[in-house]
């Protein structure tokens, strides 16, 4: 009932937001991004909360799947964890989860339907795979710059509690405090909102590994699993934790940039301000809590990775973390690492912005971010320097 009054507020919410604390203002880009948004949205969460039902009556014993040693990546959004989540992802001890499973196949059932339509799309040429992945790299091969992704890439794991509103994401359609707080939740989230998302989130990690292997560890790459970590480091109690983070002066307005991406989709205003402030404070927390769980945990629980030692020797970065772990890498991962190794010599992003613009001034970062600069040293922002 909780989560129907939820869904009831946030679409009455969502078509005229209030943005600057007063009364929502009309905006027609808005109001047809809605008309087109809530039937799609709510016809998949039909689907796939059927799917989820079905599970209890077809495969019950889901439930008694453990969940054993799993490995989070969390930390500063922009800070190398997409790079990091691939390169462990390479290792098959792991199981990570794919983008189609989050949005289109949460429940086993679902899974077991869309391997059995793929299996029989195989056997007469593929056509209805090529067609999908037309279509794919139309919707999403603009977003290449920002966040390359496919549906079959590994992808973040929290796309699996938008039923549940507990996707920081869908702040760009439903921009509402309640959104806002699941960037806060260790810090401000009561009791009964933590066990309600973290309750959620086991089910969908046991239906994940009861699919793919229990035997396996859970790989999750979250960057919004970041103000989480002290919950989840509770809530299981062998798990592991890689904590990013980045140069302030490339992270901070990489993200901002990002972020308002999408919500220029949604809203044909001008809301720059809105994201630039919320984002600032947001990402301000997310640099001290992981510094200061990271440092809560025992060492053999937790490592930092830095992002400008990350990318120019990834397969020595994780190397390191196996050993932290006490966890032996096989040859094959060697070997898979070590290729990596020489593409990232070769990278060069494609996400480009205009801090100017986004109204994020070497001021301001200096201001926000100083400790962080300091205690890594990070080039003040005032200087010409340009970050990695």
């Amino acid at each position: 009932m909780a989560v129907l009054k939820r869904y009831v507020h946030f679409f009455v919410t969502s078509w005229l937001p209030a943005y600057d604390g007063r009364a929502g203002r009309f905006s027609l880009q808005r109001l047809l991004v809605m008309a087109l948004f809530w039937p799609l949205f709510l016809l998949v969460q039909a689907i796939n909360g059927l799917g989820l039902l079905l599970d209890y009556l077809l495969f019950p014993d889901f439930r008694r799947v453990q969940v054993r040693e799993p490995l989070f990546v969390v930390g500063v959004p922009r800070s190398g964890t997409t790079f990091l989540h691939r390169l462990l992802a390479m290792d098959e001890r792991f199981t990570t989860t794919a983008l189609w499973e989050l949005l289109f196949a949460p429940s086993i059932t679902q899974r077991y339907f869309w391997t059995a339509i793929a299996r029989l799309d195989g056997w007469i040429g593929r056509p209805a795979g090529r067609l999908l992945l037309w279509i794919e790299r139309r919707l999403l091969g603009g977003l290449d710059g920002v966040h390359k992704t496919g549906l079959l890439d590994p992808e973040e794991d929290y796309l699996a509690l938008i039923p549940v509103w507990g996707c920081f994401l869908l702040v760009l359609a439903v921009p509402v405090p309640a959104l806002w707080r699941l960037t806060y939740l260790d810090r401000d989230g009561t009791d009964k909102e933590k066990q309600r998302l973290i309750a959620a989130y086991r089910r969908f990690v046991q239906r994940h590994l009861y699919f793919h292997g229990s035997h396996k560890k859970l790989l999750s790459k979250n960057p919004s699993f970041t103000p989480w970590m002290a919950t989840l480091a509770e809530a299981f109690p062998d798990a592991r934790f890689i904590g990013c983070v980045r140069n302030p002066s490339a992270a901070v307005p990489s993200q901002i940039n990002s972020i308002l991406i999408g919500a220029r989709l949604f809203d044909g205003r001008d809301t720059t301000d809105y994201w630039r402030q919320g984002f600032m404070a947001m990402l301000d927390y997310y640099y001290r809590h992981v510094l200061e769980v990271l440092e809560s945990l025992p060492p053999e629980r937790q490592a930092l990775s830095v992002m400008e030692q990350l990318a120019p020797a990834p397969a020595e970065t994780v190397l390191a973390f196996y050993q932290r772990f006490g966890w032996q890498p096989g040859t094959a991962f060697r070997q898979r690492l070590e290729a990596q190794e020489r593409k990232a010599k070769q990278y060069r992003s494609g996400h480009h912005y205009n801090s100017d613009e986004l109204g994020v001034s070497p001021h301001e970062l200096a201001h926000v971010f100083g400790w962080v600069y300091e205690r890594f040293g990070y080039p003040s922002p005032n200087t010409d320097e340009k970050p990695l």
